[in-house]
């Protein structure tokens, strides 16, 4: 049986995905080796193809009878395309929170995954400074960052679809958790996904 799969992230695949194609991420095939490992799979990602590629690779090895579906090729295939907004917080956290914090974010996280209009999340820690591309000097790899920030993205169909979200008391009750461990008032920009 064949098998198209798309191996980009849930937020890509949300965008632009060929009409049928399943949708697991290149970091997520070793969840689901049982699943493809009676099918035919036709493997692509995005433009360039690299991942694709990494993906047929790696269930080769595993067995799998897979191909890459070439980037030049994909105009050939019914595409379905998805406007997507993108809600970007930026948060400094007090000294000695950031494990309590962290534990708030996975919490709201979890109570977000079945709301309407919800793609997906993802959430980084600054870690270091990179003086390379400011063309400093120094050692500033070794710069502590304090207090320690983040940046959480979450992605939706709408910006509408997000303020609703906001509106539902279990979730701002979550968010007032948030804000007791955050040391600067938080706010959050919206961007329209293009790539």
């Amino acid at each position: 049986m064949d098998l198209i799969l798309d191996v980009k992230t849930r937020e890509e695949y949300y965008m632009k995905h060929i009409k049928g194609a399943l949708n697991i991420s290149l970091w997520d095939l070793k969840f689901y080796l049982d699943f493809l490992e009676d099918k035919e799979v036709k493997v692509y990602c995005g433009p360039r193809g690299d991942r694709s590629k990494m993906a047929v690779d790696y269930l080769q090895e595993k067995g799998i009878d897979a191909t890459t579906i070439p980037p030049s090729k994909l105009d050939e295939y019914e595409m379905v395309e998805n406007p997507m907004v993108c809600a970007i917080n930026y948060l400094s956290v007090k000294p000695g929170h950031e494990e309590e914090f962290e534990q708030k974010v996975e919490d709201l996280c979890m109570k977000t995954v079945d709301k309407e209009g919800f793609i997906g999340t993802k959430v980084f820690r600054a870690t270091n400074i990179s003086y390379g591309g400011a063309m400093l000097q120094g050692e500033y790899e070794k710069i502590e960052i304090k207090p320690t920030k983040y940046v959480m993205l979450t992605y939706w169909t709408s910006r509408e679809s997000h303020e609703k979200f906001h509106e539902i008391p279990e979730i701002m009750e979550e968010f007032k958790e948030l804000i007791e461990h955050i040391s600067i008032t938080p706010y959050e920009e919206f961007a329209e996904v293009i790539r």
